[in-house]
């Protein structure tokens, strides 16, 4: 039996869940991460939100992008990134089961007195991390 495509939402939802938008500790301005990791959150949940179809997926995004409105450069750029990992997802069944996988571990992961960040968590290496551009 063949299984379904995976939707846009479902994976938006598998990326919201698996830490990827934690910034990681460094020693510089993070304010640029977090900014870029806020405007990921909000395209994803506006994926959640819409819920497209699979062959929709782009359409959505350029709807997303002009509901956020201007400067739609940056909200252009992160929404060409969650093109990229939507097109990773849908080529890689391994993939999405490394998503799944640290959405799992976010999940377990104790919140009290745990810093923010991925500095001192083991995250396994993405089997397509070539693929992907660095996060």
């Amino acid at each position: 039996m063949e299984s379904a495509p995976l939707r846009p939402k479902d994976m938006a939802l598998l990326l919201l869940a698996s830490g990827d938008l934690l910034p990681r500790q460094r020693a510089r301005d993070q304010q640029a991460d977090i900014s870029g990791s806020a405007l990921k959150a909000r395209i994803l949940n506006e994926l959640v939100w819409l819920d497209p179809e699979p062959v929709q997926m782009e359409v959505a995004l350029e709807q997303i992008i002009a509901l956020l409105g201007e400067p739609s450069g940056p909200t252009r750029a992160v929404a060409v990134s969650v093109l990229e990992e939507w097109h990773a997802a849908c080529a890689s069944p391994q993939f999405v089961e490394w998503l799944l996988a640290q959405a799992v571990q976010e999940g377990l992961a104790p919140t009290e007195g745990r810093r923010r960040g991925r500095k001192n968590r083991q995250i396994p290496a993405s089997p397509d991390s070539g693929a992907i551009g660095s996060h």
